[in-house]
């Protein structure tokens, strides 16, 4: 296992360097930079200082040489400063001369990012893992037929849509919820319990969005999947030796139709970044997806790299996890990993 670990560790290295070469030379394709960004918020902008801005930003150089550049730092950790106004570093704090400490921007989104999906993997796998199993016990039945339109609608809502609606509705008709932002006015002179409090509720519309489809598809895999188990031979057999359903549905089917969804909890991990654009967008939260939107937007190129260096690693790190999970849990992939 440990031989088999340290060769997948090692193959992610040129797979690194090969999904960033990708990434930089198709961001680069796209029309427009930083500078035009900057003149059109100058009207008198000269071509002469758009051209010092791209040598300053190293954009006059060919797109080869600018990656070579990128790859260096990266090899660091280092992965620049932003084109922004504020000129802060993409990832990690540094101190200038002068002393001051500038905070990474992917150090301060980064934490939000995984707060709210974590809180999200926990809805979902506290919902979707009862809801999947009441439908497939209960197949054809009223129960099942509720849970499976529940499932569609899940899929056939428009993520932003849903979350214009909950906002009009729980902040702007009733004020019941927050609809912006983490925290609240004079959230720094309350205490600490309060605080806390007051972070949830803002948390409560963009956690439940993005986990609503992921409800809608965990449910409905793992309802397929105690579906196939149910029908195995071994079910019927424990059955026949006179164990509980409980023991039965629990102990037996459901440990084995959750072996599939294994792989899907390490693939969602990418969408980590990518599942929390339209969330934090709408909510105006500061987490990593708002941050890559506005990088787009903006042509900030580090910053993008910098983002999209982080997901390609967590796809890798997901696939890596997927297998020795899927291999702990399942004794003969675990013979075949060992071999």
């Amino acid at each position: 296992m440990i031989k088999y670990l340290l060769k997948r560790l090692f193959w992610m290295i040129p797979l690194m360097i090969g999904i960033s070469l990708i990434s930089f030379f198709i961001m680069h394709l796209a029309p427009g930079d930083i500078t035009a960004s900057e003149a059109s918020f100058n009207p008198k902008a000269s071509e002469e200082s758009r051209q010092k801005l791209r040598e300053l930003y190293n954009l006059d150089k060919p797109v080869i040489v600018q990656y070579g550049l990128w790859l260096k730092r990266m090899g660091t950790l280092d992965f620049g400063t932003s084109f922004a106004s504020h000129q802060r570093p993409v990832f990690w704090q540094k101190t200038d001369d002068q002393g001051n400490v500038s905070k990474g921007l992917i150090q301060e989104a980064l934490p939000i990012t995984l707060l709210i999906n974590v809180l999200s993997l926990v809805m979902i796998i506290a919902i979707a893992l009862p809801l999947g199993v009441i439908s497939a016990l209960t197949r054809n039945q009223l129960p099942d037929r509720a849970i499976t339109l529940f499932v569609f609608i899940g899929f056939a809502i428009p993520g932003f849509w849903l979350a214009l609606m909950l906002m009009y509705w729980t902040g702007v008709a009733n004020d019941w919820l927050p609809i912006s932002g983490l925290h609240s006015l004079g959230h720094e002179h309350m205490g600490p319990v309060a605080q806390i409090l007051d972070t949830l509720k803002h948390l409560i519309l963009p956690v439940f969005i993005s986990a609503l489809s992921g409800l809608a598809g965990i449910s409905l895999f793992v309802r397929n999947g105690m579906l196939d188990v149910l029908h195995q031979d071994y079910i019927t057999t424990a059955r026949a030796k006179g164990l509980s359903e409980h023991s039965v549905v629990y102990g037996h089917a459901l440990r084995n139709a959750l072996l599939p969804l294994i792989t899907i909890f390490g693939l969602s991990i990418p969408g980590l970044i990518g599942g929390s654009v339209i969330a934090e967008s709408i909510f105006a939260i500061p987490g990593m997806g708002k941050l890559f939107y506005d990088a787009v937007l903006m042509r900030d190129f580090p910053v993008i790299m910098g983002i999209l260096t982080i997901g390609s690693a967590l796809t890798l790190l997901g696939n890596l996890l997927a297998d020795l999970a899927y291999a702990w849990a399942d004794p003969r992939v675990r013979r075949g990993v060992m071999r």
